[in-house]
């Protein structure tokens, strides 16, 4: 793969569809370079009614799975993370370096979520109570808060309301991941370059501990929408894209590193 083409792999949130991703990646993609938006670890329709039990859903875990796609992509990529995905993102750039040729949080940085959004979230779907499938009102909640209003739009609903679908354990697994964050250590044993890209209304960390994160980096670059939420990247995908883009253009061409016998070129959505 030539340096020209570079690839971008962007990962989705928590009960988020890849689908969110589509706008930077059509943007990445007409700059030149290859953009893909993988399921996280047993999101994809080939989990059906299985997957990861709930302890079994880690970060660890889900590294491993992005990495065999990397390993086929034959070549060090962009690693863009959205929430859920930027601590999977953080987790395989402390681990796995050489796949990682630069990393880039979207409404996130690698902090715990707040005390609010925790118990919210918790009360909705992690109580011992809590439905196998969630109901109607939890699923309304948080789209509401994440895109400022339920969509009506009956096709994208049903785009929306598909990750809450998936099975119990792996939802359930994954928001345990996600609340917990990644591990202490990871934010120092991160090499590549880092960019960073937050909406100014974003609330679901808190203000403190993201300044104080991104004073302890000077080195990662801060791209602010102000008119954006949690879903920067859906509200202001040509931001994102040109914060993406200026990052690879930042970090010298990668090697090509072998692709793994008889693998095929992955697709842009897996």
């Amino acid at each position: 793969m030539s340096s020209a083409r570079t690839p971008f792999v962007l990962l989705h949130g928590w009960a988020c569809p890849p689908a969110n991703w589509d706008a930077v990646a059509r943007l990445v993609t007409a700059a030149g370079h290859l953009a893909v938006t993988p399921h996280l670890l047993g999101y994809g329709p080939e989990a059906g009614s299985t997957g990861p039990d709930e302890d079994a859903w880690t970060l660890e875990a889900a590294v491993d799975d992005v990495v065999r796609l990397l390993e086929r992509l034959g070549s060090p990529a962009v690693v863009a993370g959205h929430s859920l995905g930027g601590s999977v993102a953080a987790t395989l750039a402390a681990r796995r370096p050489d796949l990682v040729r630069g990393l880039a949080f979207v409404g996130m940085v690698p902090v715990a979520p707040s005390p609010a959004t925790a118990e919210r979230l918790t009360r909705l779907f992690l109580r011992p109570n809590a439905p196998a499938i969630p109901d109607a009102a939890a699923i309304e909640s948080v789209l509401a808060a994440w895109y400022g209003a339920a969509p009506t739009d009956p096709v994208l609903r049903v785009e929306l309301e598909a990750p809450f679908r998936v099975p119990s354990d792996v939802l359930r697994g994954s928001l345990r991941a996600a609340l917990g964050g990644v591990a202490p250590e990871v934010p120092e044993k991160i090499e590549a370059p880092v960019a960073v890209v937050l909406g100014g209304g974003d609330q679901t960390r808190p203000a403190g501990p993201i300044e104080a994160l991104l004073a302890a980096h000077p080195g990662w670059t801060l791209t602010s929408v102000p008119d954006a939420g949690h879903m920067v990247h859906v509200e202001a995908p040509q931001q994102c894209a040109d914060a993406l883009l200026a990052l690879a253009a930042s970090v010298p061409p990668a090697p090509v590193v072998p692709r793994h016998p008889r693998q095929p070129e992955a697709p842009t959505r897996e």
